[in-house]
């Protein structure tokens, strides 16, 4: 009798590389987010869902059935990695029936969650059938902090139990930091205790309009020049210079006039708690509803539209020279300027900061520069 043979394997680094070059040659999407609900047991301060965290806007979220349907197109169109994120996933009445179904269908599973909800029973069933990764917010390390921004008292002792918990039954699991004005000198604290469970630490600094257009989380937005003095620290120091390099790479790209100069409408899907589909998650000048279409006929119609758009206006966007650095989003701008293709100032002070510090020179601030251009035309 012949023995049997292993299966081949490899490095994961190799897979993903492999799998993201077939998507780049036959233009397929590979990544899909999917928001199961906008339910959520805290209240974060800067959360973009919240507001729809409310018993008035559950009805409109996808039952149970559409959501199986979507898992199994996602997987007949070859979708590899799925995000299932919320509001809290935890928090949808019909959570196991989702993953239990969506891992039978060999999806990559990665779970956003705030990490307060586990019991040992939810442990437990994650340990037979445990995801791709389990990514969990962390934005203070200080009890009266984190429970004042997530507007729960003991919301951070919970957030430690569920760790423990995880650590515990050898679950993978990573962390995710938002550094804002509030919890910037917290940032040390942070990493030490995110390098604890022997984690990298990393953060992203970008912060987006309400769903409803509510602006007040913008107000925890760090200063231009903090975002670029904490990217500079030893421990981010490899996330700036990956960063720099990518941005100083594009300049060297021929100057586009594309509203979306990004990744959005290549390989990636998001699908709102309501069944819409964009191409990334603040993606919201075009959406298609899924409730109509099939999504293969959604993502063609959407991709094309997405990839179609152009500037139509003489904005100073249309021909900046840092936009590489820039992390503005056309719907952001729409929220916080009434126009998609407007540049939002806070965006392009956090463009130059980012642009001097990686070029090591100084340079005209992208509307100071229109200005002038303006002036000049009119001599």
């Amino acid at each position: 009798m012949s023995k049997p043979h292993a299966l081949p394997t490899m490095e994961y680094r190799d897979f993903s590389h492999r799998i993201h070059d077939r998507a780049a040659a036959h233009q397929r999407v590979i990544k899909a987010q999917l928001e199961l609900t906008y339910r959520c047991n805290l209240h974060c301060l800067h959360c973009y869902t919240d507001p729809y965290n409310s018993k008035d806007w559950f009805p409109r979220e996808l039952g149970l059935t559409e959501i199986i349907r979507l898992l199994d197109e996602m997987a007949e169109l070859g979708i590899v990695w799925l995000n299932l994120t919320g509001g809290e996933i935890f928090q949808h009445q019909h959570f196991w029936d989702i993953y239990d179904h969506a891992y039978r269908r060999g999806f990559l599973l990665q779970l956003y969650t705030n990490g307060t909800l586990f019991t040992k029973g939810m442990i437990e069933r994650l340990r037979h059938t445990p995801p791709f990764t389990i990514d969990i917010s962390c934005h203070s390390v200080d009890e009266e902090s984190f429970d004042w921004f997530t507007q729960v008292h003991g919301s951070y002792r919970a957030f430690l139990r569920g760790l423990d918990l995880l650590q515990h039954a050898g679950l993978p699991f990573t962390f995710k930091t938002k550094a804002m004005n509030w919890n910037k000198k917290e940032m040390p604290a942070i990493k030490k205790f995110v390098e604890s469970f022997g984690q990298p630490f990393g953060f992203t600094t970008s912060l987006s309009p309400r769903l409803n257009g509510d602006l007040s989380s913008l107000s925890y937005r760090l200063a231009p020049e903090d975002v670029v003095a904490l990217q500079r620290d030893d421990h981010s120091a490899s996330t700036e210079e990956e960063l720099c390099s990518a941005a100083i790479a594009d300049l060297l790209q021929p100057p586009t006039d594309r509203l979306y100069r990004c990744g959005c409408g290549t390989n990636t899907i998001h699908i709102n708690a309501w069944g819409e589909l964009g191409t990334c998650t603040l993606q919201y000048e075009r959406r298609v509803s899924l409730r109509n279409h099939s999504l293969r006929e959604a993502i063609d119609s959407l991709f094309n539209q997405v990839r179609a758009m152009r500037y139509q206006s003489g904005s100073p966007c249309r021909t900046c020279e840092v936009h590489p650095f820039c992390d503005k989003a056309p719907s952001d701008a729409r929220w916080e300027c009434h126009d998609a293709e407007a540049p939002i100032p806070y965006d392009c002070d956090v463009a130059l900061a980012r642009a001097q510090s990686a070029l090591h020179q100084t340079l005209i601030h992208p509307l100071r520069k229109t200005d002038k251009e303006a002036v000049a035309s009119h001599d």
